[in-house]
C-alpha cells in the first residue's frame, strides 16, 4: 500500500514543480487588477497633463526674461515623457531666448537638459554635439552636477543600445564609468543624482544590501509618492532583485506594478516597468492582460516618437514574442506528459483498490476462524460486501470524471481529483475508517470497556464525538484481527510506520496490567 501512496505523492510532487506561479504578496492581485484599470482612464491622465501644459503656454513670455525662459524650460519638461518632437522644440526655444538676451547661465543649463533628452530619444550624435558646444570652464554647482549627468547618461545610452556594436561597448561602459565617478564627486551626497549613482554602483559590484539602503534614503527623501521620480526609485528598487540578484520576490513584484501605476497617472509615454509587467505576466500565461499592457506600451510610444524606446521596444518584444512560443511549446508537453501520467494513475488507483479488496479478504479469512456467532458472521460479510460494492461505484464515478476532464483539457480538475490530499481522498479515509469502525464495534460491543479496564484510570482511551475508535483503538483493532505488522498496519491506516511505532509504544506506557495479560484479554474479546 505504501508503494501506491509513493506513487501518488511522486506523481503530484512532479506537477507541483512545474507549475508556473509568480511570486507575490497579498497586494500583488489587487495592484495588478489597479493597472489595468488605469490604463482604461488614460484618456483622463492625458487630458489633465494637456491642460497644465496649455496653462503653461498661455503665461508666455512672463514677467520676465527669466520667467520666459523657465516657462519653455517647464513646457519641454512636461512634454518631455509625453511628445518627444515638442520636448525638444521648446527646450530651443528656451535656448534661443536665453542666448538672445545673453543669460548665459540659463542657457547652459537649458543646452545640458536638451542634451539629455536628445540622448534619452536615441539621438546621439546631435547629443554628443549639443555637450561639446558647453564651455565646461563656465560650470559650477549644480550646472556642472548636471553636465556629468547628462554626459554619463549618453554613454550608458550607447552601451545599453542594442544597435550599438559590442566592440565599442566596452569603451562607452567605461567612458560612463568615469562621468559618473564625476557625477558623485561634485554633487551633494544628499542629491537624487548622488543617491541613484551610488546605489547603481553598489548594485554591480554585487553589495545589493547597500544599494537597497541608499534606495530607501532615495524613497525617504522624495516628498511626492505619485512624482515621476518616486516611480523611477521602485522600478529601480525591483531591479535590484530581478536584474542585479537575478531573483524575483512578491515584493519586487509589487514595487514594480506600483511604478507603472504611477507613471500611467502622470501619462508618461515612455513607461519602461510596463515592458517589465508584460514580460512577467507571459510568463504565466496571462495573455490576456499582458496583451492589454503591450497594446498601451506601443501606442504610447508611438506618441512619444523616441527612436530609442522604440528599437528597445521592438527588440524586448521580439525576445517576449520568442519565450511566449517556448511557453506554448512546453504547456503543450505538459499537457501529454499530464495525460500519460493521469494513466499511470489509473493503473495505480486499480492498483490500490485490489490490495485494499485483498485486505478486506484476509479480513474475512481471519474472522472465519473465530467462533463467533452467526449474527455476527452475518453481518461482517455484509458491510465487507457493502464497502466493495461501494468502493466499485466510486471508482467507475471517478473514472468517468477524470475520462471527461482529460477530453475536455481541464488539467487542474485532474490534479485536484487525484490529489491525496484533495478532498477526494480525505472523505474516502474518512468513510473507510468510519465503515471499519462502525463494523468492529458491532462484532465486539465490549471492545472499548475491555481496553480501558487494562489501561490506569487516568490513561483511559475516550474517542472524539465524531468518531467511533481512536488511533490507538483502532491500531489495537487491527491486531485484534491478527495484523501485527506495522509497516502493514500503517499501510492500512494511511499513516507512517514511525506513527503507528509510536502509538504501540504509548500504549505500553500506559496499561495496568501486564503486556502479556493485556494481550490475552485483548484475544478473548
Amino acid at each position: 500500500m505504501q508503494k501506491v501512496v509513493l506513487i501518488f505523492v511522486s506523481a503530484l510532487l512532479i506537477l507541483s514543480c512545474r507549475k508556473m506561479e509568480l511570486p507575490h504578496t497579498d497586494r500583488t492581485r489587487g495592484l495588478v487588477e489597479e493597472l489595468l484599470v488605469k490604463l482604461d482612464s488614460t484618456d483622463v491622465y492625458a487630458a489633465k497633463k494637456e491642460k497644465e501644459i496649455e496653462m503653461l503656454k498661455k503665461n508666455i513670455p512672463g514677467e520676465t526674461v527669466d520667467d520666459g525662459i523657465k516657462l519653455y524650460y517647464d513646457i519641454s519638461m512636461a512634454f518631455s515623457n509625453s511628445v518627444a518632437d515638442s520636448a525638444l522644440v521648446y527646450m530651443e526655444k528656451a535656448i534661443i531666448y536665453a542666448q538672445e538676451y545673453g543669460r548665459d547661465s540659463l542657457k547652459l543649463h537649458a543646452q545640458i537638459a536638451q542634451a539629455t533628452l536628445l540622448s534619452e530619444y536615441g539621438y546621439y550624435i546631435e547629443a554628443q554635439e549639443t555637450l561639446s558646444s558647453v564651455p565646461i570652464e563656465k560650470l559650477a554647482g549644480e550646472l556642472r552636477v548636471r553636465y556629468y549627468h547628462a554626459v554619463a547618461l549618453l554613454y550608458r545610452n550607447l552601451y545599453s543600445d542594442y544597435n550599438i556594436p559590442a566592440s565599442f561597448k566596452k569603451k562607452y561602459r567605461k567612458q560612463f564609468n568615469i562621468y559618473r565617478d564625476s557625477l558623485m564627486m561634485v554633487a551633494d551626497t544628499m542629491s537624487l543624482h548622488y543617491l541613484r549613482s551610488i546605489e547603481r554602483k553598489e548594485a554591480r559590484i554585487g553589495h545589493i544590501s547597500e544599494a537597497r539602503r541608499y534606495n530607501d534614503l532615495r524613497m525617504s527623501i522624495i516628498e511626492d509618492k505619485h512624482s515621476a521620480a518616486y516611480a523611477t526609485c521602485l522600478y529601480d528598487r525591483f531591479a535590484l532583485v530581478y536584474i542585479y540578484e537575478q531573483k524575483l520576490t512578491g515584493e519586487a513584484v509589487d514595487d514594480l506594478l506600483q511604478s507603472a501605476i504611477i507613471e500611467v497617472e502622470n501619462s508618461n509615454q515612455d513607461i519602461a516597468s510596463l515592458l517589465r509587467v508584460e514580460s512577467l505576466l507571459n510568463s504565466i500565461n496571462e495573455v490576456e492582460a499582458a496583451k492589454k499592457i503591450s497594446d498601451y506600451y506601443f501606442s504610447s510610444l508611438q506618441k512619444l516618437g523616441s527612436k530609442k524606446r522604440v528599437v528597445d521596444g521592438v527588440e524586448q518584444t521580439i525576445k517576449i514574442n520568442d519565450r511566449s512560443t517556448q511557453l506554448i511549446q512546453k504547456a503543450n508537453g505538459e499537457l501529454r506528459f499530464t495525460v500519460v501520467l493521469v494513466s499511470i494513475l489509473l493503473v495505480a488507483v486499480f492498483f490500490a483498490l485490489w490490495i485494499i479488496n485483498r485486505s478486506r479478504l484476509r479480513i474475512i479469512s481471519l474472522k472465519n476462524e473465530l467462533e463467533l456467532s452467526d449474527r455476527i458472521s452475518k453481518n461482517y460479510i455484509g458491510v465487507a460486501f457493502q464497502l466493495y460494492s461501494s468502493y466499485i461505484k466510486r471508482l467507475d464515478l471517478f473514472r468517468t470524471k477524470i475520462h471527461s476532464n482529460i477530453r475536455k483539457g481541464h488539467i487542474e480538475q485532474v490534479l485536484e481529483l487525484t490529489s491525496p490530499s484533495g478532498e477526494t481522498a480525505s472523505e474516502e479515509r474518512r468513510e473507510l475508517f468510519h465503515n471499519f469502525d462502525s463494523a468492529f464495534v458491532d462484532i465486539f460491543p465490549n471492545y472499548i470497556e475491555i481496553v480501558n479496564a487494562c489501561l490506569k484510570p487516568e490513561q483511559k482511551i475516550v474517542p472524539k464525538r465524531t468518531e467511533i475508535l481512536s488511533n490507538e483503538l483502532r491500531i489495537l483493532a487491527l491486531m485484534k484481527l491478527g495484523i501485527e505488522d506495522s509497516e502493514e498496519i500503517a499501510g492500512m491506516l494511511h499513516c507512517s510506520v514511525k506513527t503507528v511505532q509510536n502509538l504501540r509504544s504509548i500504549l505500553k506506557t500506559r496499561l495496568a496490567v501486564s503486556e502479556e495479560d493485556f494481550r490475552r484479554k485483548i484475544s478473548e474479546i
